[in-house]
């Protein structure tokens, strides 16, 4: 299944790894529709206080993203945090992911404290593409006025605008809820693989809050790894696979360098 409509890098690196087949996902039996019905019931009374004192540049969200593919269905949580010009992915204890407006990425690593940051250079010299609106926004605004609107609906103290589509042979359903910039629940279905997005929490973040995410953190930028690699962290990130500038700029799984130029580092 392509989920192209997911194109952001972060977001198409997660939804490969929630599969029937993931390690970090668990499989289990596709809910019935009466247990589909208790379990949005539920997941309203946990929002009917959300609407309270969020803004929707100021919020923490959680997503309950599902994979279903027949009679399996995987599931993983997705926490957002959208703070004024920037937005933090956190899907993972390992690693979580953090983007700004301007284009610029960080992946943050918990257990080492170690952070790595890229600009968009870097990012399309790696041959990254993104769609920032869709970064923020999860939907790309683009993708929604391709879809058809149909109805509203009320989920607690939200009101949700109902979209319906087909893109690139996905069927797609999404609703939208405007005072947050974010969807209710978005739904891309081709066959009888589906993927479904579904919030479940939503609360207001404070400045403070925010910057305790990503404090204490040693940062490196991406252009300087390739001078580092007696630093046993980056090291470490050869061995797993990350791609980084070097004399070539780009090495194997196993940390070998792959010969070539034209990849250069960039000055700061």
């Amino acid at each position: 299944m392509k989920y192209s409509l997911l194109s952001a890098a972060l977001v198409i690196g997660f939804v490969q790894t929630v599969s029937a087949h993931s390690s970090s996902a668990q499989s289990a039996p596709v809910h019935s529709e009466q247990a589909q019905k208790s379990l949005d019931i539920k997941q309203q009374t946990r929002l009917e206080s959300s609407c309270s004192g969020v803004q929707p540049e100021q919020l923490n969200a959680v997503y309950e993203i599902s994979q279903t593919n027949g009679s399996q269905q995987a599931k993983q949580k997705l926490e957002l945090t959208r703070y004024q010009d920037n937005m933090v992915y956190q899907a993972s204890p390992q690693s979580f992911e953090a983007w700004n407006k301007n284009g610029e990425y960080i992946r943050y690593f918990p257990m080492d404290k170690r952070s790595v940051s890229y600009r968009r250079s870097d990012l399309l010299s790696l041959n990254i593409n993104y769609d920032l609106e869709q970064v923020f926004h999860l939907v790309s605004p683009k993708v929604q006025s391709q879809l058809k609107q149909t109805d509203n609906i009320q989920h607690g103290c939200m009101t949700v605008n109902s979209f319906n589509g087909e893109q690139s042979g996905q069927r797609i359903n999404l609703q939208w809820v405007a005072s947050l910039n974010l969807p209710y629940q978005l739904i891309i279905g081709e066959g009888e693989q589906t993927l479904r997005y579904q919030l479940i929490e939503v609360n207001p973040v404070t400045q403070a809050e925010f910057k305790t995410l990503t404090s204490g953190y040693k940062d490196i930028d991406f252009a300087d790894v390739g001078d580092s690699e007696s630093d046993p962290f980056i090291a470490k990130m050869i061995t797993q696979g990350f791609i980084q500038h070097g004399s070539s700029g780009f090495y194997t799984s196993d940390g070998q360098q792959i010969s070539g130029s034209g990849h250069g580092g960039h000055s700061h």
